[in-house]
């Protein structure tokens, strides 16, 4: 096996080369900017931790927990405050801890008496999930529209910044359709995990945690150890070719095969021998994350939670807002609070590329209705993500499919990331190594073929 090309050195890239490099490959990761880590970026600034990009992980995760093993990264880990342990959906204006009993579901004013008795009916809904049905219309069918609009909906707007009328169910959210069809019930999916976790002891309690020193923690961690003769950064890849021994040819170096991480469409301003226009169809919205500092008492909120999401139908400037100083340690100064507010998304994308004294008037605005600001900020840091989140809407279905039939006709090339593979850090870490495992079985297909011409026949066939 010859050496292998990367391209793009975010999660996805680091994770490819931390397999080939624990396997003995040989490799080379090429990063356009001058780090690894791509959306996972960390900044210290007036003694903040503040990330600019992700700002957690959990557990238990076989990918993630495999890894964080490997790189030693246990010590450095920063679990959540307990103590924090509150979500807030913000419903006339008011945030309201989501219920975690079903003593606090019947008390709580974030869903309407209907609302809750139609969430009775769910293990009776006999009807099945279709093609191409929203998460929205997945989820009004079978859990009624209070529970969309007030839980549904915000959750979406803050993992992918997107509308659930536009997200396909099947390929943003693939296990609900799982549980629907295996069990015809998402509560009788439910019940029996949690008989299994109890039978076979399995069950561990979801945690969830950063590092120390911040979220690059984690690509910092793999550069190190995959080494820096491996990875090129300030190198940005304008050309891709292969020639008629099925060789990539990367600024003149020779590959077996490619695997090109980058964004989708990163990968538009490649000249290459083969057609990525398909990529087109990727949509990614420009999403804005503005950390801001405050005195303690500034706000009439306590603050005693992970963060607030507020739903489209709120009409609010902000998509959200996370409590770094509240979940974790040392993540800002003594008497001193951080937020970290999201702009823009699906439905309001204009507003995440405002300069930051436009955006500013609008965020203090909904801070002193929903949190009870008095007072500016101290420190803000404004961090603008043009293509942001790749959306899992009515067209990546057949783009997905596009990538399968592309490689299946060029061999030795490979696509992976989070455009393909699901959003999260975690699915991200799972798409690079099972690449490699991709790359590795293919290559012994190949090794097979040019030792018994008669078995790649029957492979054609």
């Amino acid at each position: 096996m010859k050496k292998i090309a990367i391209i793009g050195g975010g999660i996805t890239g680091l994770s490819a080369g931390w397999e080939l490099k624990k396997k003995q490959i040989p490799f080379k990761i090429f990063e356009a900017s001058n780090s690894c880590g791509g959306a996972i970026k960390t900044l210290h600034e007036e003694n903040c931790i503040i990330e600019a990009g992700p700002n957690s992980l959990s557990s238990p995760n076989i990918e993630l927990d495999q890894l964080v093993n490997e790189l030693d990264l246990k010590d450095e880990i920063c679990f959540a405050n307990e103590q924090a342990s509150n979500r807030f959906i913000v419903k006339n204006g008011i945030p309201l801890a989501i219920p975690r009993s079903l003593v606090e579901f019947i008390k709580t004013p974030l869903f309407t008496k209907i609302g809750k008795w139609r969430l009775l009916k769910e293990p009776f809904i006999y009807s099945k999930s279709y093609k191409e049905e929203s998460l929205a219309e997945f989820v009004e069918r079978r859990l009624g529209l209070d529970f969309l609009n007030y839980a549904v909906d915000p959750f979406v707007r803050g993992i992918y910044a997107g509308d659930p009328k536009k997200l396909i169910v099947s390929a943003a959210f693939p296990s609900l359709v799982k549980m629907e069809k295996n069990n015809n019930s998402l509560f009788n999916a439910i019940i029996k995990k949690k008989i299994r976790n109890l039978k076979t002891k399995q069950q561990k309690k979801q945690t969830i945690y950063t590092f120390i020193s911040g979220m690059d923690t984690l690509p910092n961690r793999l550069v190190d150890r995959i080494g820096s003769d491996s990875i090129i950064t300030n190198h940005k890849v304008t050309n891709i070719n292969v020639n008629s021994s099925s060789e990539w040819i990367i600024d003149g170096e020779f590959f077996s095969d490619v695997i090109i991480t980058i964004p989708s469409h990163k990968q538009l301003e490649i000249a290459t021998p083969f057609d990525l226009n398909f990529l087109e169809n990727i949509h990614y919205p420009a999403v804005s994350s503005l950390s801001l500092l405050f005195e303690r008492d500034q706000f009439s909120h306590p603050l005693d939670g992970f963060g607030m999401l507020i739903p489209s139908c709120e009409n609010h400037f902000i998509l959200g807002a996370l409590f770094p100083s509240a979940i974790f340690p040392n993540r800002a100064p003594k008497n001193k609070t951080l937020l970290t507010i999201f702009i823009g998304g699906e439905n309001n994308p204009e507003r995440a590329l405002l300069p930051i004294e436009e955006i500013l008037p609008h965020v203090k605005k909904d801070l002193e209705k929903l949190l009870g600001l008095k007072g500016d900020p101290i420190h803000t840091s404004l961090n603008i993500w043009t293509h942001a989140i790749p959306q899992y809407d009515s067209k990546i279905t057949q783009t997905h499919q596009s990538i399968s039939n592309l490689e299946s006709t060029q061999p030795g090339l490979y696509f992976a990331g989070n455009y393909r593979d699901g959003i999260s850090i975690t699915n991200s870490i799972k798409s690079g190594r099972t690449v490699i495992e991709r790359i590795i079985e293919n290559q012994t297909t190949r090794k097979e073929s040019d030792v018994n011409p008669t078995l790649d026949q029957e492979n054609r066939l």
